[in-house]
């Protein structure tokens, strides 16, 4: 159950895709230990389902969740229907704060509507930059637009404080947290809950990738595609496993790609203990995406980051990252070159020792004047569903 109001002060904690809801777990089952918090967590509906898989593992579900109505796909029809839904959220339950994750369009919807209503927006992952509107975007310049109106920033590294600072915002209301995903992994991992997929070939070395980035479509998929199968005719003791993502199109130029290729297989969308397992058994991560990069810094795997910039460079100077692009014979060099090398021992994440999200409890109670408080026993999330109209 919630905690009352009369004695805490709720909060409202909005995800949309999976990669939100992984990173946002820690966080809600840190607020549910304290008594000074009543915790509301809101599927938006951007990835439909997504949410309420990746909080499954964390034995938590949305208690809300929006209905956006989709008819074109695009952004600006995404964002009218979010920033509509969840207006119609803040005024239903009036929450103290609002918590938004990353850089996603449910992150900028969530954040402007919030801002709108004068309601504290705490930004989760605050600060990562390229500096680079168009790479990648449009997520580039949906965290920037965030900065200038969050109230609290939440920065998983120094270099993310930094950025933020250099940007005119206050060192007062920045704070450094780790990256709650390293939370969540330790947390996956502690509990067993985390084993490879029973289909992995033990006796092969195992090469993940995945490619769904929007400045990748079309061209960079298919040259990062052709890289993969070209390492993977290159070498027989390697077995690629890429894992698709939702979109139809990109899925189709993926399946395509690499039809034909014995060991090569193209895969669903996993669901995220399941990917955290495949990650751990693997030798090497091809990927544009930028929570996989986190991922495979935290658990040491060697990285190739299909772009030609990067938000973490902590997961580059780690020692096992490194940008290739997309150029198919950079993929191939390179991929070469770290499935030969010896394996080099991570001794902890760039990305944090898995209290983020025990330090950003400490960063709300402060941003909400809240005395200092003991955590009590887990209280459940009880579910429940709002619809979106599209006007």
């Amino acid at each position: 159950m919630c905690a009352s109001r009369s004695t805490s002060r709720e909060v409202l904690i909005l995800a949309g895709t999976r990669p939100e809801g992984v990173k946002t777990a820690p966080l809600i089952r840190r607020l549910l230990d304290d008594p000074r918090f009543t915790v509301r967590v809101a599927d938006t509906g951007q990835q439909p389902g997504r949410v309420a898989e990746a909080l499954a593992p964390f034995g938590l579900h949305p208690e809300l969740s929006l209905r956006p109505q989709r008819r074109t796909g695009s952004l600006a029809e995404l964002a009218a229907a979010l920033i509509t839904g969840i207006d119609d959220l803040l005024t239903h339950h009036r929450p103290a704060a609002v918590v938004v994750q990353g850089d996603t369009t449910t992150a900028l919807a969530g954040g402007t509507a919030a801002f709108w209503r004068r309601v504290p927006v705490v930004h989760l992952e605050a600060g990562l930059r390229t500096n680079d509107l168009e790479r990648p975007f449009p997520e580039e310049a949906n965290r920037a637009m965030l900065a200038r109106i969050a109230a609290l920033h939440l920065a998983p590294t120094r270099t993310a404080r930094a950025n933020l600072v250099g940007e005119g915002i206050s060192p007062d209301a920045i704070v450094v947290t780790g990256n709650t995903v390293v939370d969540a992994l330790h947390d996956l991992i502690a509990r067993g809950t985390a084993p490879p997929p029973t289909w992995v070939d033990p006796g092969r070395k195992l090469v993940v990738s995945t490619v769904h980035r929007r400045e990748n479509w079309g061209h960079g998929v298919a040259a990062t595609v052709e890289g993969l199968r070209r390492l993977a005719r290159r070498r027989a003791d390697v077995e690629i496993v890429l894992v698709a993502h939702p979109n139809p199109q990109v899925r189709e130029a993926v399946t395509t790609g690499l039809a034909g290729v014995a060991n090569a297989r193209v895969v669903p969308p996993l669901p995220y203990a399941q990917m955290v397992g495949l990650l751990r058994a693997a030798d090497l991560v091809v990927t544009d995406s930028g929570g996989l990069q986190e991922e495979a810094a935290t658990l040491g795997v060697p990285l190739l980051v299909t772009r030609d910039t990067t938000e973490r460079p902590e997961a580059l100077t780690a020692g096992g990252g490194e940008l290739v692009g997309t150029d198919p014979e950079r993929i191939v060099a390179a991929g070469i070159r770290h499935l030969d090398a010896a394996r080099v021992a991570v001794a902890t994440s760039p990305f944090g020792d898995g209290r983020a999200s025990e330090r950003s409890v400490v960063a709300m109670a402060g941003l909400l004047n809240l005395p200092t408080g003991r955590l009590v026993q887990r209280r459940r999330v009880v579910s429940s569903t709002a619809s979106v109209s599209d006007n």
